[in-house]
């Protein structure tokens, strides 16, 4: 189901909290993951050996090498970031070695390939006068699809009714 996300929170014995999230896809198979495979690894740990304790969960779950293990780390790693950072009373950034910059820029996604090239123009449109996106990421051909396109010729309209629509500097 698309657009569930799963939140994780982590609390130490001493009553400190930290907040993350799961990656979105499959959220409900995460979660079980995260239960089953993953939370057992840092239950009664300590939050400071968060890079051993990744190591080991993958090492001991290497039969089990799907993204969904990957995805339930990722609730627990933003939490206990979050949880140190906290602590601390320092951002994240310092403690995973200082800022490299002062702004990220991000992108629009299209997250579908059943759109067609002309509502998938006029979205993109409005989501950069809205919030000001200057570059998205636009699906194109079938998932796995071994060069088959999501709908007939999608693709090949697609790209240049992007171009067309959204202007060289997009």
């Amino acid at each position: 189901r698309l657009g569930e996300v799963a939140a994780v929170r982590i609390r130490t014995d001493d009553g400190a909290e930290g907040i993350g999230q799961t990656s979105p896809f499959g959220a409900e198979i995460t979660v079980h993951v995260l239960h089953t495979m993953v939370a057992p690894f840092f239950l009664g740990k300590d939050p400071w050996d968060l890079e051993a304790l990744v190591s080991t969960t993958l090492r001991e779950q290497y039969k089990f090498p799907s993204t969904f293990v990957l995805r339930a780390l990722t609730g627990i790693d933003t939490a206990l970031w979050d949880l140190l950072g906290k602590v601390t009373g320092q951002p994240v950034h310092k403690l995973i070695g200082g800022a490299y910059r002062s702004s990220i820029p991000v992108y629009a996604s299209s997250m579908s390939r059943s759109i067609s090239p002309e509502a998938e123009g006029e979205r993109l449109q409005r989501l950069a006068a809205e919030q000001g996106f200057r570059a998205a990421k636009i699906r194109v051909g079938s998932p796995m699809g071994f060069d088959v396109d999501a709908s007939a010729k999608r693709t090949e309209r697609l790209i240049p009714h992007i171009r067309s629509v959204m202007g060289d500097d997009f």
